[in-house]
């Protein structure tokens, strides 16, 4: 099989945890010459890549991955769905409940991860969204309330080490709350950027038994958007507030202040806030240990099938 997943011009953790981890689950079972390709990770099932990208596949095999809320394709004779990752998934390509395995990130339970003694223990660690690095200077922000900072953009390996050496993750990127959860690491989702995705967050948590909660972060930028990109935005978004054009549209980011030392403090501060007991969330340990038990089964199905 050929392995497709969304491939980020830097470094990006969700999308990359499928070259790191499957090969390690599934063997050596992945060609890069084959017609038969493997989706997995990330939010993956559209009509762009099922019907454009993968126009010339003879089989598409489905496992753990998800929709979104719009580009909804309609699956199908190459496509074998072998699991998706939570009942929106199901529904929107209506498939049986059956078919709601979880998230394969979940399968790091099954793979030999230790903590990196060299990296000093911390208590809380915030996770971006991969593209809210491209306003804000985390680190910094992280730095001034004294909490670490953890880039998603940044190699499998190193991400992970950095995770579990934190007590607790807030975090904007939903793998980030994927991999504390399958880590046994108390979570919670914090929401920053305009474009920011609920849909997805709640296919995964209701997989789990969550109940999940958003909490807002004040959005700001430190990078002056192009007054042609802010004016394209703006439309975009006044367009959508009457005639709910496309969901995307109602998400993109107007910028008309540049954050100052203090904008980025209170940010920071924000996040402090969020560090409250009540505000952790952890599926249940019987919960994780059946959703692996079910994507492990799956996932010896799909490599003897293929060895």
């Amino acid at each position: 099989m050929k392995l497709e997943y969304c491939r980020s011009e830097t470094y990006n953790f969700g999308d990359d945890l499928n070259i790191w981890l499957w090969p390690k689950i599934l063997g050596d079972i992945f060609d890069e010459s084959s017609d038969e390709y493997f989706i997995g990770i990330g939010t993956l099932l559209t009509e762009k890549r099922i019907y454009k990208q993968l126009k010339d596949a003879k089989k598409i095999i489905i496992f753990s991955s998800g929709a979104w809320d719009e580009d909804i394709p309609i699956l199908d004779e190459r496509c074998h769905v072998v699991g998706v990752r939570g009942p929106r998934t199901a529904q929107k390509l209506n498939l049986d409940s059956s078919f709601v395995v979880g998230d394969g990130a979940y399968l790091l339970r099954k793979v030999d991860i230790k903590r990196d003694q060299n990296i000093p223990n911390c208590d809380i660690g915030f996770i971006p969204h991969h593209r809210s690095e491209d306003f804000i200077d985390w680190r910094i922000v992280c730095e001034k309330v004294g909490i670490k900072f953890i880039s998603p953009k940044q190699p499998v390996d190193d991400f992970l080490a950095d995770v579990l050496s934190c007590n607790k993750i807030i975090t904007e990127a939903m793998h980030g709350a994927i991999v504390a959860d399958a880590l046994r690491i108390p979570w919670v989702g914090a929401k920053f950027s305009p474009a920011f995705n609920e849909e997805k967050w709640y296919d995964f948590t209701e997989s789990m038994d969550i109940k999940l909660s958003i909490h807002t972060l004040p959005f700001m930028s430190q990078k002056k958007m192009p007054i042609g990109k802010l004016i394209e935005n703006y439309i975009k978004r006044k367009i959508n507030d009457v005639f709910s054009f496309s969901p995307k549209w109602g998400r993109l980011p107007i910028i008309t202040k540049i954050a100052n030392d203090n904008d980025l403090y209170l940010l920071g501060k924000k996040i402090i806030e969020l560090d409250s007991v009540n505000n952790y969330t952890l599926s249940e340990n019987d919960k994780v240990e059946a959703v692996t038990r079910k994507l492990y089964k799956k996932a010896m199905e799909i490599k003897e099938k293929h060895t």
